[in-house]
């Protein structure tokens, strides 16, 4: 999605559109898709030189659950409320000076990524284990002692009385 400025002499521009991103684009940061992605809101220039983007994205991001790795949807919305220097160079990343063109596709992109959870599951009391190991607190476990220390508990035993 690229604006041309020159079209923000009359106003601003409005968005209410669906998107897509790039699969190669995401899989780096973990993310496994990108479902229903749509902006709405409006880009305007402020004065000369001061561009007044208030964006909002929501879509649903398939990521991997923390705990048993399976796809899991997970639904967000990011607000994008931010003003750029037309003339600073950070923003030269997303502005095409040549050809006065703004690129919004690479500032959703910042946004989306921003939304994507360290950690995120739907296992509710997840009480996994497999041969040698488990995960989570066993309630059925009773308090045995380990037969290397029965003789180590037995003298602490006698020591009490």
């Amino acid at each position: 999605m690229e604006l041309n400025l020159a079209e923000l002499t009359n106003g601003s521009v409005t968005y209410d559109n669906d998107f897509v991103i790039n699969a190669d684009t995401y899989k780096e940061v973990g993310i496994l898709d990108l479902k229903n992605l749509h902006v709405t809101g409006d880009i305007s220039l402020n004065s000369v030189s001061m561009l007044a983007v208030n964006l909002t994205v929501t879509g649903i991001m398939v990521i991997p659950d923390s705990v048993t790795t399976e796809p899991v949807d997970y639904p967000f919305t990011s607000k994008i409320e931010e003003e750029y220097d037309i003339n600073d160079e950070n923003f030269l990343e997303y502005y095409q000076k040549e050809q006065n063109i703004l690129d919004i596709m690479k500032i959703l992109w910042e946004n989306i990524v921003l939304e994507v959870p360290m950690r995120f599951t739907v296992t509710k009391d997840a009480h996994l284990s497999g041969d040698g190991w488990s995960l989570g607190e066993d309630k059925n476990k009773d308090d045995q002692i380990d037969p290397r220390l029965a003789k180590l508990a037995e003298l602490l035993d006698n020591g009490k009385e």
